[in-house]
């Protein structure tokens, strides 16, 4: 795959593979240990230590890549067995641990990875999110190509959805950001209560008993590319907020463990393909990020391919990666016990704790009274 891709940019950029002179890798720990041949099994036994954190250079060709005998690979070293390579270049990327402020980086996906810190330290865990994000486990749920519903809102007299989909297309699911999205506006609206269940004495036609369980209709099979009416569930509201608990949960784990609060952050920062479609003042609605000014919010997107691309071109830079690697300390939350009781405690809209998310609360609260 690697060298159909190398092949792919060489043609593109019209030159030749020989002219390559170096290749830098940044992927999660499972990933980088199974390409370099190292036994990966200790990542996934207690206590989650992997073979090995730090790599030196490698012949590309020992690694099966069709490049001169002179080309050496770069592998970016992991902190842990679920904090990879990629979060180390992301953190070159962002340049967090250069700067003062007390900054929350975050890679939302399947296994969120986490980390906090500054120029003087920094610590970082993973939490196992699930695909909801990425539309897995979703009924109607897909990744964001042509079709899928991205964004959504809804009239709060008639209840009835409005909704944009990429590329403009006729809708064919629901995307990670879009989930988030009309998860987010149904309940703003009241249709959606703080435990994720549908408000049964709503007059509206578009929330109804389905399969399984109570549903909401985004659209009628008529106006679909499948010929289906497409909706969300209850059990992909759950799937939601699982996903996204994990992730607060993580934050909070995070900083508790080192003496610090939501409150004390001064910037947070979003990386990954995902994080750039997020709206902001939706993922807050949720309890997906925490509540804070969104000028204190940046995203990166990818943060992996960033930091890659500025350790390629700066001798520097790439030393200081073994640098980054040797400030982070890594908290397994499966270990934490915090983390379960922190875990329930975010299984609501937005959370059970209310003092988290005053200005959420306080929107619906306006926006329920002029309904009525």
């Amino acid at each position: 795959t690697i060298n159909g891709l190398i092949d792919i940019i060489c043609k593109r950029q019209e030159i030749d593979p020989i002219e390559i002179g170096i290749v830098t890798m940044a992927g999660n720990t499972t990933m980088t240990q199974l390409l370099l041949g190292v036994d990966p099994k200790y990542i996934r036994l207690a206590p989650y230590v992997p073979t090995a954190n730090y790599f030196p250079p490698v012949p590309a060709r020992d690694l099966g890549l069709a490049l001169g005998d002179h080309v050496l690979v770069n592998m970016f070293p992991s902190v842990a067995s679920y904090v990879g390579g990629d979060i180390v270049s992301g953190i070159i990327a962002c340049g967090m641990y250069k700067d003062e402020r007390l900054t929350l980086y975050i890679d939302i996906g399947t296994n969120g990875e986490i980390v906090v810190g500054n120029k003087d330290w920094m610590a970082c865990a993973a939490c196992s999110a699930g695909p909801a994000f990425e539309g897995g486990g979703i009924k109607f749920g897909m990744r964001a190509t042509a079709g899928a519903i991205e964004d959504f809102s809804i009239n709060p007299t008639t209840l009835e959805p409005m909704f944009l989909t990429v590329d403009m297309k006729k809708a064919k699911g629901i995307c990670g950001s879009g989930l988030i999205n009309t998860v987010a506006g149904l309940f703003e609206m009241g249709v959606i209560e703080a435990n994720g269940k549908y408000n049964r004495d709503l007059t509206t036609d578009r929330v109804r008993e389905g399969d399984d369980g109570y549903e909401y209709v985004i659209t009628w099979a008529n106006e679909t590319q499948i010929d289906q009416d497409i909706v969300l569930t209850e059990v992909d509201i759950d799937n939601l907020i699982r996903a996204k608990g994990a992730m607060y949960a993580g934050y909070l784990t995070l900083l508790e463990g080192v003496g610090m609060s939501i409150g004390d952050l001064e910037r947070v920062i979003i990386a990954g393909g995902f994080g750039r479609s997020i709206n902001l003042e939706k993922a807050i609605t949720i309890g997906l990020l925490p509540e804070m000014d969104l000028d204190k919010v940046a995203f990166i997107g990818n943060g992996s391919l960033i930091g890659a691309k500025l350790t390629t071109l700066s001798n520097s830079l790439r030393r200081e990666a073994k640098d980054v690697l040797n400030m982070i300390t890594n908290f397994e939350l499966s270990e934490e016990p915090s983390y379960m009781g922190q875990y329930i405690a975010a299984q609501f809209l937005p959370h059970t704790t209310k003092e988290y998310f005053p200005g959420v609360l306080s929107r619906i609260a306006e926006i329920k009274a002029l309904v009525k």
